[in-house]
């Protein structure tokens, strides 16, 4: 992706507006600690800025002209761990969120800014960008308030006289016609479905869905919720959250953990297997409209897969519909099946669409 480094057209707005120099105690630290980060998130022309790192920072543009990229990056050193790291501890203690490692802690806050800007961040051994650290890592958002000196027009959101809106076709609408399996799935990815990758122990199921990753825009924003780092993500916009199946003592669970994905903006999602702790909540995510989902399960044929990831739903939620749920699935999801023969070789037997 092309690093942009002029986005703003005019001076950043650093100056701590007059009403926010005149709350109380609490509220003029934070807008003291932010003043490095507010001449991003207050920018007229930025919706929302991503942290996925310390030393970068990611701009969500407010409405990109046809051509321009909706994320553009710069770098940033002021945006040290340590600085990231006293913000997320003053917005928590202003906010009474016990944050910080360990037992009884969380590695997340969610807050209201003064002025209103909605702040997300995690730190820690959750959070990791490339390699897992003692320190671990960061990521962070914060979404401007709406602004009361701009003019939205219904145009805007492509509402204009005489045309009648519609919403886009999803992959399963399309009725796309393909040659082959491969232009099949090639089309899945491309039109954003929800993946699922299955088969049986041993058949490659995060091998494959790691060749899947590249088929992704690399201007999309992606994230990853996995055990475990296995998942090769080369885009440069992308956080990655690990959560360990045996130690939780911060009580960081899957469903924390995609609460919290679902606050970052990700266009794609990428989770680990499907399991009694996630599949509750992976199902509801598919449903949630933030962006694609790809995820793996064990099963030996499509139609199973989906049985699969629905008996692991009932472990969470025990009077789960099936019928009701695998019929809503096969709208939803396409299912890439890998099996394996008896001398050891791999092969995509069904790239599976339920049309």
């Amino acid at each position: 992706m092309e690093i942009i480094d002029d986005i703003f057209a005019g001076p950043k707005p650093t100056e701590i507006p007059q009403e926010a120099k005149e709350l109380d105690d609490s509220h003029a630290i934070i807008n003291a600690i932010l003043n490095k980060l507010r001449g991003y998130f207050t920018h007229p022309d930025v919706e929302e800025i991503c942290i996925n790192k310390p030393g970068e920072i990611w701009l969500r543009r407010r409405r990109p002209k046809p051509g321009e990229d909706i994320w553009n990056h710069l770098a940033d050193n002021n945006l040290t761990f340590e600085y990231l790291e006293k913000i997320c501890k003053m917005i928590a203690n202003a906010n009474g969120v016990p944050f910080g490692r360990g037992s009884g802690r969380t590695p997340a806050v969610y807050a209201a800014l003064p002025g209103g800007h909605r702040f997300t961040a995690a730190m820690y051994g959750n959070i990791v960008y490339d390699e897992v650290t003692s320190q671990g890592g960061c990521v962070m958002a914060i979404r401007q308030a709406p602004r009361g000196d701009s003019t939205i027009e219904y145009s805007h959101y492509g509402l204009t006289a005489g045309v009648n809106v519609k919403a886009p076709p999803k992959f399963k609408e399309m009725s796309l016609k393909t040659p082959d399996s491969l232009s099949k799935l090639k089309a899945a990815v491309d039109n954003g479905s929800h993946l699922i990758v299955s088969g049986a122990t041993s058949t490659g199921k995060t091998t494959l869905l790691n060749r899947l990753i590249q088929e992704l825009d690399p201007k999309l924003r992606v994230a990853t919720i996995e055990g475990s780092r296995e998942l090769v993500v080369p885009h440069l916009n992308r956080f990655h959250i690990v959560l360990s199946r045996t130690e939780n003592s911060n009580g960081f669970n899957d469903a924390k953990a995609i609460d919290l994905l679902t606050r970052m903006t990700p266009d794609v999602i990428l989770c680990g297997e499907v399991s009694t702790s996630n599949a509750g909540t992976i199902w509801e995510l598919t449903g949630s409209g933030h962006g694609s989902m790809m995820t793996t399960v064990h099963a030996e044929d499509p139609e199973q897969a989906l049985k699969a990831f629905v008996e692991r739903m009932r472990h969470t939620q025990p009077n789960v519909d099936e019928v009701r749920v695998i019929a809503e699935m096969k709208k939803r999801f396409t299912v890439i099946q890998i099996n394996r023969d008896h001398e050891g070789r791999r092969s995509i037997t069904a790239v599976e669409t339920f049309d």
